[in-house]
């Protein structure tokens, strides 16, 4: 029997991949799979080991040589979207000496030489990490799908040294682009789209017959009839009005908009006094990761809603925060998402892959590019900022979704999009077509074969 090692370093693995048609495929063929858990989560996910699942604990990874190459992994993306970041982290922290340090990571990143320069030299690190389960199991196979976690990197080097097959998965649609250098190239890289795989091929260094497009995992459940409920149902569930119009507020956490409230109340305002002339509520969905300023809000037409089971907080590995809830995301997580943005009338973010999600469902999208009630910051401390990041150009660029660059244009555009639901539905179909690939519901099973 072959065994197959599966990595789980978060919820985000939970959701996409042990909850989908993922784990569900591979479990029905005649294989072992090893499911290695981050450490400090094997009691969370001990409900998966069936007879031919086995669930481990992975040792912690956290050491020097991971934390520097990590640093400097993201350093060398040549994106515009890291020189942001970098930048901003300068801001947020004054440190000269390690701004400079990655601006020289930055330029020799450009090329191709050094970032295999980077790999040569962390594929030699001294390393037995988790050695004891390749001598227990041996394996056939790594699916290491966080690809930038420090488990991930060290089972991947580990796997490459003791000639294992290797595969890993962009995690989301900006990993390449704005969170993770490959410091070891596995044998093949699954990821989202074309682009993504440009992506793969530019700056994950992968030849082109590394790649391959699975489509959207976390867009198979738009498929997923039985996860829907009435409109009555939900709105019963959640306490909203069904008489009402739903506006769908999905936060990315105070981090990225730190006047999230602000601009809920500012919409809330325009439903009582009228502005927004439909008869209309907003349901606030949080970042199960992340906090959000809207939980202190108490407003009669504001219904709160956290996602998931919060399983208390970590160290962030994301360089934004320092902290960020670890959380467990089910089935019924899944059902709650789906109906969400099934029966919302239009939905709001800020810079979210939730845009994404709520194009497959042909839900208009209103992007928030201000800061709260139109403060007036330089460009380095404005939000607008944000959408200059490489991985949502395309999106901002489609004119698929309404940008408010004010309280009063995002007034606006909520109001457009309530009374004529389908203005620009003719360019979200264009970004379904041509980016959410294969948006059938079969993402899931592509990634299992």
């Amino acid at each position: 029997m072959k065994t197959i090692f599966f990595t789980v370093f978060d919820g985000d693995i939970e959701k996409n991949l042990l909850q989908s048609d993922v784990l569900k495929t591979l479990k029905k063929a005649d294989i072992r799979i090893v499911l290695l858990m981050k450490h400090g989560l094997l009691k969370r996910y001990a409900h998966f080991q069936t007879d031919n699942v086995i669930v481990e604990e992975l040792p912690p990874s956290n050491c020097f040589s991971e934390r520097l190459f990590y640093w400097m992994g993201w350093n060398v993306i040549p994106t515009y979207s890291i020189y942001m970041r970098r930048y901003e982290t300068y801001l947020k922290n004054r440190n000269i000496p390690q701004y400079i340090a990655g601006r020289i990571l930055g330029i020799a990143g450009q090329f191709r030489f050094f970032r295999n320069v980077l790999r040569f030299v962390y594929a030699r690190i001294p390393d037995e990490y988790a050695a004891h389960f390749f001598e227990t199991y041996q394996p056939d196979l790594l699916f290491a799908p966080s690809m930038f976690s420090f488990e991930d990197g060290r089972l991947l080097r580990m796997a490459k040294r003791r000639g294992i097959k290797t595969v890993t998965n962009s995690k989301s649609w900006d990993v390449l682009t704005n969170k993770a250098f490959t410091r070891v190239r596995a044998d093949k890289i699954l990821v989202q789209n074309e682009t993504i795989r440009d992506a793969a091929i530019s700056h994950g260094d992968y030849a082109a017959e590394q790649v391959e497009i699975v489509g959207f995992v976390q867009f198979d459940y738009v498929f997923d009839a039985e996860s829907l409920t009435s409109r009555a149902d939900f709105f019963t569930k959640i306490g909203a009005d069904p008489a009402k119009k739903l506006i769908l507020y999905s936060t990315s956490g105070d981090w990225k908009n730190p006047f999230d409230d602000e601009v809920v109340q500012g919409i809330h305002d325009a439903i009582v006094q009228g502005t927004i002339e439909e008869p209309a509520q907003i349901l606030a969905r949080f970042h199960p990761k992340y906090p959000s300023k809207i939980e202190r809000l108490n407003l009669p037409f504001l219904i709160k809603d956290r996602p998931c089971v919060d399983e208390g907080a970590e160290d962030s590995l994301d360089g934004v925060t320092d902290k960020v809830y670890s959380f467990s995301f089910t089935r019924d997580d899944w059902s709650h998402l789906a109906n969400s943005l099934y029966h919302s009338d239009v939905t709001v973010n800020t810079l979210s892959t939730i845009t994404l999600d709520a194009i497959a469902f042909d839900k208009p999208v209103v992007l928030i590019s201000h800061d709260g009630f139109d403060r007036v910051f330089p460009y380095w401390r404005a939000l607008r900022r944000t959408y200059d990041e490489t991985h949502f150009r395309d999106i901002v660029e489609a004119d698929c979704t309404k940008v408010g660059h004010s309280m009063h244009e995002t007034i606006d555009a909520i109001r457009l999009y309530l009374t004529n639901p389908h203005e620009d539905a003719v360019a979200r179909k264009k970004v379904r077509d041509q980016y959410l690939y294969g948006l059938d519901g079969h993402a899931g099973e592509r990634i299992a074969r």
